[in-house]
């Protein structure tokens, strides 16, 4: 399945699109929750194993600090 990223100039617009999403029945994620989807995925996969590489905590932490934060805020 592709997607798209659109990144609102404002708090209103970006309720804008929430809403439409909403309207037409498609599904969406902020990048936040995404992150933490994907953080949590490999947590739990690190969990079964006695060992998590130093490479992949690193490279997380890394891309998550890069990140701007995002300006969303649930209602």
């Amino acid at each position: 399945m592709e997607a798209i990223i659109i990144q609102p100039k404002d708090q209103d617009d970006l309720k804008f699109f929430v809403e439409l999403a909403k309207r037409l029945g498609a599904k969406f994620k902020t990048l936040d929750e995404l992150q933490d989807e994907q953080l949590q995925s490999r947590m739990l996969q690190n969990a079964e194993t006695n060992e998590i590489a130093k490479s992949d905590v690193i490279a997380t932490l890394k891309s998550m600090a890069n990140e701007d934060p995002s300006p969303y805020n649930e209602d």
